[in-house]
């Protein structure tokens, strides 16, 4: 299987939801929308759990997520990954919806969940292939116990325990929360009225 195009879209997704921010910031701005102060607010609580999830499960990651090419030292069934094949990505969507609910357009949502079903589409199964590909049945195991999105109640007791590095976690997220931190001040400028 030719892995060109889920290398490239792997390699440069960091772009994608910022292309998608400003083609709502641009839409919003054409449309003349504006929001309430309400809805910012509640959409910026929204992102900062979303966020916070993602420093927590990048925790267990010691902050390696963070790479242009698909590589794993270790595979993590720790902490949230004991419930879950990809918190990381669930914490993206409570991201995107709370920037969704401080836009307040149903186009955001539109947008946001076609731009988050295209990436995700293509970036997990080319992941899930290298994990298969290094780990084997460890990782065949886990991937059977675990599901990619919806947490389990029951957490996956196989594998190695990793301790959690929150620092290094944090630091990974840096780029991330300076991003969110930009575009709600700008939110506020632009559509609070």
């Amino acid at each position: 299987m030719d892995n060109r195009i889920p290398a490239f879209v792997f390699r440069h997704r960091r772009f994608v939801p910022i292309a998608t921010l400003m083609l709502l910031v641009i839409l919003k701005i054409c449309l003349h929308g504006t929001t309430s102060l309400l809805m910012l607010i509640a959409g910026a609580l929204i992102v900062a759990s979303g966020m916070g999830f993602r420093i927590y499960s990048a925790g267990y990651l010691w902050g390696r997520h963070t790479v242009t090419e698909v590589e794993s030292d270790f595979l993590c069934a720790s902490g949230p990954f004991a419930y879950i094949r990809n918190p990381l990505y669930l914490g993206n969507f409570a991201v995107g919806m709370g920037v969704c609910v401080s836009l307040n357009e149903w186009y955001a949502y539109a947008i946001f969940i076609a731009e988050y079903a295209f990436l995700y589409s293509i970036i997990i199964p080319y992941e899930e292939r290298f994990l298969e590909e290094k780990f084997g049945d460890a990782y065949a195991e886990y991937k059977a116990r675990t599901r990619r999105f919806l947490p389990r109640l029951k957490g996956y007791k196989g594998g190695a325990r990793v301790s959690p590095n929150y620092k290094s976690g944090a630091a990974s997220e840096k780029y991330y929360l300076v991003i969110l931190g930009m575009t709600f001040i700008l939110f506020y400028l632009l559509f609070v009225r």
